[in-house]
Formats: C-alpha cells, sequence, structure tokens
C-alpha cells in the first residue's frame, strides 16, 4: 500500500514528465484527475527543490569541478611542453605543439570565465542576504509593539 508521500512524489514526477512534453497546468490537471490549484502547488515546489539544487551546485560543487579543470589542464601542458621538447618524431612535435597551444587558450577562457562565476556567486549570496533580511524584517513585523503613545507634552497612556 502507498503513502501519501509516496503517491504526492510519483505526481510531482509525473508533473515534470507532462511539462517537459509541453502540457498546460490545466491539461496536465485532467490527466492527473487532480485540480489546477494541486498542479500549480506541485510546480512550484518543484521549483523551488530545484533552484535549491542549483545553488547547492553553483555554491558547492562547481568551484571544486573549476579547479580540477584548471589542474587538469596544467598537467596537459607539462605532459605536451616535455613531449615538444624530448620528441623525436616532427608530427608528434606538431601535435603537442598544437594540444599545448589549444590547452593554453582553453585556460584563458576558463579563467575569464572565473569572473562571471565569481558574479553568479555574488548575485546568489546577495539574494541569500536579501531573503534572510527579509525573514528577518517579517518576523520583527509580527512582533507586537508596545501599546503607548503620547497623551500630551511629557506624558504618555495606554490604550
Amino acid at each position: 500500500m502507498s503513502t501519501k508521500s509516496d503517491q504526492l512524489e510519483w505526481r510531482r514526477t509525473k508533473v515534470v514528465e507532462l511539462r517537459s512534453r509541453g502540457l498546460s497546468y490545466q491539461e496536465i490537471a485532467h490527466e492527473l484527475q487532480v485540480s489546477k490549484a494541486s498542479i500549480t502547488s506541485d510546480v512550484q515546489y518543484l521549483r523551488e527543490q530545484a533552484k535549491g539544487t542549483i545553488k547547492e551546485y553553483v555554491t558547492e560543487h562547481l568551484p571544486e569541478q573549476y579547479q580540477i579543470c584548471l589542474s587538469a589542464l596544467d598537467t596537459i601542458l607539462k605532459n605536451a611542453f616535455v613531449i615538444m621538447t624530448k620528441s623525436e618524431d616532427n608530427r608528434e612535435k606538431l601535435q603537442a605543439m598544437q594540444m599545448y597551444k589549444d590547452t593554453h587558450q582553453l585556460k584563458l577562457e576558463l579563467l575569464s570565465n572565473a569572473t562571471v562565476i565569481d558574479q553568479a556567486l555574488e548575485y546568489i549570496r546577495t539574494k541569500q542576504s536579501q531573503q534572510k533580511a527579509s525573514q528577518k524584517a517579517h518576523k520583527d513585523d509580527e512582533q507586537p509593539l508596545p501599546p503607548t503613545t503620547t497623551a500630551g507634552p511629557g506624558r504618555q497612556s495606554e490604550f
């Protein structure tokens, strides 16, 4: 017997599948025999989940993968240089020179794109800070203020 949680997970998986086929919310609701509001709620949940996944990837995994790529390119450069200087075969030397040049170009592109990555990370950090500040402000708004007003010069009265 499937639980309500299992059914919800199945429905959300179907929503993704049907959205990828271009169906509207109304068409998906009809197909799955649920309300359009349920589909809207599922899509909102799936978007939030996707945002979290992207945020995690960009902040946790991407910088590490970037560094791994740069390290691998350095290894290629070292080995290509060795082949260029030590090989007796002119074809092999030419291929190593081409690899050396291509690798330098790729590394330059990656380093140039580092600015874009940094800007993306800064944008995410800014949005997170704004969201935290907004949540804090919302919590502060919920705190009751002391019920005092000024009744005249130097006097206060309570409502």
